[in-house]
């Protein structure tokens, strides 16, 4: 008996050392293939790197030329704003200039003795024909053919 407790004894040392041999082993196998995954992933997300670093440089060469774009456009809307401004000042300028033209013709009606002073109908205009016309008629070549070359701003 005492022979069958010692073979019993025996099979069960060897089977356990076949379990442990069998875990460490498979342990062994599980480390490698996470080693070998581990590697894959590293290799994708190097040539993923590459990729991304490929759109980010894109990203920037885009991203630089909207800047430049948006600059130029600045330059563009100061520039029509320094036009727009200049344009008012002209306009006024000849206001003022056409004002002066028109107190001109009047002084010289007033000093013309072949002018017919007479109160014209109201909203009209004499020119130096004697004949009336509407206001919004006269136009400004009208007035300037009238004027004597002397007598013009430029």
């Amino acid at each position: 008996m005492e022979s069958n407790a010692l073979l019993w004894l025996i099979l069960a040392v060897v089977v356990i050392a076949v379990i442990v041999a069998v875990v460490v082993i498979g342990g062994r196998q599980r480390k490698a293939k996470q080693a070998e995954r581990a590697g894959t992933l590293r290799s994708e997300a190097r040539e993923q790197s590459s990729h991304v670093q490929q759109r980010e440089s894109k990203a920037a060469e885009v991203d630089a030329r909207a800047r430049a774009a948006q600059a130029e456009s600045d330059i563009k809307a100061a520039e029509a704003e320094q036009l727009a401004l200049a344009a008012e000042r002209q306009k006024a300028k000849a206001s003022n200039q056409r004002s002066d033209v028109d107190d001109q013709f009047r002084k010289a009606d007033k000093v013309d003795p072949h002018h017919d002073n007479s109160p014209a109908e109201e909203g009209t205009t004499s020119d130096r024909s004697g004949q009336t016309t509407p206001p919004d008629t006269s136009t400004t070549d009208d007035r300037d053919s009238e004027t004597p070359p002397m007598m013009r701003r430029n």
